[in-house]
């Protein structure tokens, strides 16, 4: 230090970090618990819904391939005219209990493991159905009756938590009431049947 000058101040101490009190850090726990108790609920509900989207797009491309079945023409080998009707029965596919299934899910995500060669039997080719990819759902297939007696049942399985309860969906074709061996049309139901929707 020269002569004639001033002391040079002393450094001033840091600053101390103030840290949370143990009551701002309970309060902090409770309302993120509060806001768990409600979010987490919606948000497994919400993607429930999402995956029924799933089987109501599924039974809905099914009812088209069904109608157009319904619709067209037939013939025996030997030109015999066949009545309106709808593809035979077809049963639960793919074949197992559900989709949480390890036999159909051998990756343990709750989707049925992707199988198309489970629907290569005429019924699924004559509606033009099929799945290539991962799916949530098994899928069957009723049909009865000729002409104006016809009836078609289509429906869709899946068991989204692989808790043993299914969520269930129906839809269901008629025959014309007036089908002639001349032209028939179907008819379709007001809308879908479901069952423990999201479970």
């Amino acid at each position: 230090m020269r002569i004639g000058q001033p002391p040079s101040p002393l450094p001033t101490p840091p600053a101390r970090a103030r840290g949370f009190t143990l009551l701002e850090l309970m309060v902090s726990v409770a309302i993120i618990a509060i806001l768990a108790t409600v979010a987490v609920p919606q948000f497994t509900h919400h993607m429930r819904m999402a995956r029924t989207a799933e089987a109501t797009l599924m039974l809905d491309v099914m009812k088209k391939g069904a109608t157009m079945y319904y619709a067209a023409p037939r013939t025996l080998q030997d030109g015999t005219r066949l009545p309106c009707q709808f593809p035979s029965a077809v049963g639960i596919t793919p074949a197992g209990a559900s989709c949480c299934d390890p036999a159909l899910d051998t990756d343990a995500d709750g989707r049925c493991d992707e199988n198309p060669q489970a629907f290569n039997s005429p019924t699924w080719e004559a509606l033009g159905f099929g799945l290539a990819s991962q799916h949530f759902f098994q899928y069957t297939f009723q049909g009865t009756g000729a002409l104006n007696t016809a009836n078609a049942t289509m429906s869709a399985y899946g068991d989204q938590d692989c808790d043993g309860v299914m969520a269930t969906f129906h839809l269901v074709l008629d025959g014309d009431p007036a089908a002639t061996m001349s032209g028939c049309d179907s008819t379709t139901s007001a809308g879908f049947f479901h069952d423990f929707e999201t479970e």
